[in-house]
């Protein structure tokens, strides 16, 4: 059997080393020079690691994640530690990671740390994403956490998230962003490059192919194969009737200076007004001798498909984030950047209204032999490195048992 996948991001990947270790003859077509899809990382001369494109980290309970990476023989390369995670609010950096620092948090009264606490705790607890799917989270929250709660902490991040869209997102989907968040998180040395290159290789030394800087426009290119795998957003192929996807954008600093002072590592911006939504300092997790003893900071947010940053340059985007990043620390020195990058991606961040799980698109197609695998379908959970590996080693099963 001769099976094409399309996309060398993880769950390309995973799902074309799973099928190799099959006997099958599998190829996947990838249009970037390099592996990874979101994952992908890029690495300067002087330093030891690659620098993932788009930020990323494990959670303890990423299990499936943990897994692979045993397999793959990484085991000694992933590591976990707590780094601080804030929030900005104010004109002021708060701690909160835990429930302690929620305890303390300056934001809230405390009958309002208390009823956080209930709430937060209900939704680490309970499974029944069915009956919160069917609810926007802009109505529940401020339901069950009491309106200043509401304004304080949530509903600033999904207004700059989604948008116009924030209105119709599920709380499923708000629910599955706690229900899965450890105050652990985890990376691997070398970053996640190194995961989709070991794969790429796991692919090659069991006989399959995996070509790059090949686009594949029409599955009529593919005609060869017995099955295709469409693992790429599906509306570059077909309509397939789900909600819009939003775009990500992630400015990237390299920096002779820290930033967040106050070793803060994921800053979540709760102000309305700015254009973007995190700050994540990497080297306030990882040591930054594997950058060339730089500093590494993104800036990142979610756009939609048609919005301006998606044309401007580097250098514009800096130049609009800037007044911004020195509301976050008046006394940075910003003469100190040394350089600066941007990624892009178009389709980062599925948009998920109310009974999601009635809209989302089958893994097989009305296409005779054509599957489809994307971050789309891992609903109720969102985009991520884990669920993307529980999604190529779910498609092989569907297609392997598809006589």
């Amino acid at each position: 059997m001769k099976i094409a996948i399309i996309g060398a991001g993880i769950t390309g990947l995973v799902a074309g080393w799973r099928l190799a270790q099959k006997g099958v003859q599998v190829s996947l077509f990838e249009k970037e020079k390099a592996p990874g899809g979101l994952a992908h990382g890029f690495k300067e001369k002087a330093w030891n690691w690659y620098l993932d494109d788009f930020f990323h980290h494990l959670f303890i309970s990423d299990i499936s994640a943990q897994k692979l990476i045993r397999e793959l023989g990484l085991s000694k390369q992933l590591f976990f530690d707590r780094p601080k995670t804030a929030i900005f609010k104010n004109g002021q950096i708060s701690q909160f990671d835990s429930p302690l620092t929620l305890l303390k948090s300056p934001l809230l009264s405390w009958p309002q740390k208390i009823r956080a606490s209930l709430v937060t705790g209900y939704l680490k607890l309970t499974n029944r994403w069915q009956d919160l799917e069917k609810i926007t989270a802009l109505n529940w929250l401020p339901k069950f956490y009491g309106e200043k709660t509401f304004k304080t902490l949530w509903e600033p991040l999904l207004r700059s998230k989604f948008d116009i869209n924030a209105n119709q997102i599920s709380m499923a989907w708000f629910w599955a962003r706690i229900k899965k968040r450890s105050v652990q998180l985890g990376y691997l040395q070398g970053g996640f490059q190194v995961l989709a290159d070991k794969l790429t290789e796991q692919i090659k030394k069991n006989k399959g192919q995996v070509i790059f800087n090949r686009e594949i426009k029409n599955l009529k290119d593919l005609a060869g194969y017995d099955k295709i795998i469409i693992t790429v957003p599906a509306e570059k192929f077909f309509k397939t009737g789900l909600p819009e996807m939003l775009g990500a954008i992630n400015l990237i600093l390299i920096l002779k200076e820290k930033f967040l002072t106050d070793g803060t590592y994921w800053l979540s911006v709760n102000e309305k007004d700015f254009p973007f939504v995190a700050v994540v300092e990497q080297t306030n997790f990882v040591d930054r001798k594997n950058y060339g003893g730089n500093y590494v900071a993104y800036v990142g947010g979610y756009y939609p498909q048609d919005h301006r940053y998606f044309k401007m340059t580097k250098d514009q985007i800096f130049k609009e984030f800037l007044p911004y990043l020195k509301r976050i620390n008046p006394n940075f020195n910003f003469a100190s950047r040394i350089t600066c990058y941007v990624s892009r991606n178009l389709f980062a961040q599925p948009v998920m209204p109310v009974n999601y799980s009635r809209l989302i698109a089958g893994h097989k197609t009305a296409l005779p032999g054509v599957y489809l695998a994307n971050m789309q379908q891992v609903y109720p959970w969102d985009r991520g490195l884990n669920y993307a590996i529980e999604l190529g080693e779910k498609i092989v099963k569907i297609v392997v048992n598809d006589q």
